[in-house]
């Protein structure tokens, strides 16, 4: 692959997030989102969001328990420390306004569908697996104008180009010598001996020109398949590039599918964890840092969508087992065909649940919380399409979280039923 067509590539990796724009309803006051050091503060004491311990939530894929939270309303406080920080949202004032959107972007992202020998390597370490005991989560949105619904940008130039002389003096020490804003305003490029850098609205993509060897004991080659090495190098490297990170308990994001070649690809990344359930399951949908390469690091993708968006509100969530019960009746978005691939239906033993993840929606205007299930399909396969033996294929399916009362989903491109 080619360098510009790899970085292409990366620098499409999310970009079906962070677009929304704001409700046409009238709503509670807004406010932007922020970081509170805390220290051991809990987050009930904070205000930040109503928990409920969730016990023995059943692993449909395999029929067995998924592990108890360890975080529970009951539990005293000075247990309930947290790391360093936590994400505060204002409180609502007023109603909460009424969500009418046409659901997520489904067109740009076609079949979204997996193949892998095991389900367990498509979960990724999203922390709402084990602890979805979540009563509210918060809704995002975008500034925006009903013409251009998802156009803003909260830097200036001279913003933008500040920030990458501070990443590249972080990663080298070394000054930014030539930078340049794109044509539209939308990106900025910048070069320093060791490193270039280009940076959007809300992610930071840096090229590493030399150095970035990583020890023999450590990879990140995207053909890696051992787990335990994989979360030994994302140890390290969140280590060797910490002050890029400013992260005080970077956790592991590790993926890894296969393509039509029966090639693995891993993907690696870490966000900032936290005992406060809310901030860690923040993090991990609004601000990964991913690592590219093998031997060496070649590339760093920083993502921080909290500073791209508003916030809307904190809105009540359906439980899990709903959740669960709209999947098996019908209710939820996907864009896996299911006559081709689930000729029988869904059973309900293929099913995993793999988390609470946000996704856009289709009119740019929202960025909404679901339910995301992984299930495994059953397509006709003659010889030329059969898969390696061992081998089996996943689709994704999602159930809306947020409470129907709040929510008005319209959607013709993807099936909800």
């Amino acid at each position: 692959m080619k360098k510009n067509e790899r970085l292409m590539e990366q620098l499409g990796e999310a970009d079906d997030k962070y677009i929304i724009e704001a409700a046409p309803e009238t709503r509670s006051k807004k406010g932007r989102v922020k970081w509170t050091i805390i220290g051991t503060l809990s987050a009930a004491a904070a205000g930040v969001i109503l928990w409920q311990g969730v016990n023995n939530i059943p692993d449909r894929n395999a029929g067995k328990k998924l592990p108890e939270s360890n975080i529970t309303s009951e539990q005293p406080t000075e247990e309930r420390k947290t790391y360093s920080q936590i994400i505060e949202f204002p409180e609502n004032t007023g109603d909460l306004p009424i969500i009418n959107t046409t659901g997520f972007e489904s067109g740009a992202m076609g079949f979204e569908g997996f193949w892998a020998y095991d389900v367990s390597t498509l979960l990724d370490g999203n922390p709402s697996r084990e602890n979805c005991g979540f009563t509210e989560l918060p809704v995002f949105e975008m500034p925006g104008s009903d013409e251009h619904p998802g156009e803003h940008s909260i830097y200036t130039s001279d913003e933008m180009e500040e920030k990458l002389r501070n990443t590249a003096a972080l990663l080298t020490g070394q000054e930014v010598k030539v930078s340049k804003l794109s044509p539209d305003g939308s990106s900025y490029r910048a070069e320093a001996d060791e490193v270039s850098l280009t940076m959007t609205s809300y992610r930071i993509y840096i090229e590493l020109n030399s150095g970035g060897e990583l020890p023999d004991e450590y990879s990140i080659d995207r053909s890696i398949t051992d787990r335990e090495l994989a979360e030994r190098s994302l140890k390290y490297l969140s280590e060797k590039y910490r002050d890029l990170l400013q992260m005080d308990n970077p956790a592991p994001v590790i993926f890894t599918d296969y393509d039509i070649y029966n090639e693995p690809n891993t993907k690696f990344a870490v966000y900032e964890d936290s005992d406060d359930p809310l901030t860690a399951f923040i993090n991990y949908n609004f601000c990964q840092v991913y690592f590219y390469g093998g031997n060496r690091v070649e590339s760093i993708s920083v993502f921080n969508g909290l500073d791209h968006m508003d916030f809307l509100g904190m809105y009540p969530i359906i439980s899990y087992e709903q959740a669960f019960e709209n999947l098996m009746s019908g209710s939820y978005y996907t864009t896996v065909w299911e006559e081709e691939y689930l000729p029988d239906g869904i059973n309900p033993e293929e099913v995993t649940f793999t988390g609470i993840t946000y996704k856009r929606t289709q009119d740019y205007k929202y960025e909404l919380p679901y339910y995301r299930f992984l299930i495994e399909l059953h397509p006709e396969r003659d010889e030329n399409s059969a898969l390696s033996e061992g081998m089996k294929e996943y689709g994704a399916f999602y159930v809306p979280a947020v409470s129907p009362e709040y929510l008005v989903i319209e959607n013709e491109d993807v099936a909800f039923n």
